[in-house]
């Protein structure tokens, strides 16, 4: 999530491909927390070319190698999404957008992670005035309750699924 903040999908994805290529298991797998802890900040701005997020990136990757960070703990059904989102938002580099997405792979649906993509996509859907989307948003999906963050994220990405119907 904290190479999807603040760039292109074209830039996350290359972050993506430069870590797995540099730290991954034969540069085929998402590298482990311990080889992402091993690498100082500087090689990591330079090596995955991600910029300031290296920073969190490696705070989290050694808080996760030395046992400091459960990160399983907040995959629990039992705790509150309220309090992993908190949890999430201490760590160094997590604002709303990456936390409420990681919420999301993680399964925990109640909040939004409203990025500019988001934005632009709803007021491409529901025009209206900019200055009043994320409310637009808040409001229009309430009503899914602990649902309305997968309640937008099938609204916005449901063009991706549609398909013609087949000719007879």
């Amino acid at each position: 999530m904290l190479f999807t903040t603040n760039c292109t999908w074209a830039a996350t994805k290359g972050m993506v491909v430069r870590a797995i290529a540099e730290l991954g298991a034969e540069g085929r797998a998402f590298p482990t927390a311990e080889a992402v802890a091993a690498l100082p900040v500087s090689r990591l701005r330079t090596k995955i070319r991600c910029g300031y997020r290296a920073e969190g990136l490696a705070l989290l990757a050694r808080r996760v190698a030395r046992g400091k960070l459960d990160l399983p703990l907040w995959e629990r059904a039992e705790i509150p999404a309220e309090e992993v989102r908190a949890a999430i938002l201490s760590e160094h580099g997590f604002g709303p957008y990456a936390a409420e997405g990681l919420l999301r792979i993680l399964g925990r649906h109640d909040f939004l992670a409203i990025d500019s993509w988001v934005r632009q996509e709803y007021r491409r859907r529901y025009p209206g005035p900019r200055r009043t989307t994320d409310r637009a948003i808040a409001r229009r999906y309430a009503r899914y309750a602990a649902h309305r963050g997968l309640a937008l994220w099938l609204d916005m990405t449901s063009h991706w699924h549609e398909t013609e119907s087949p000719k007879r």
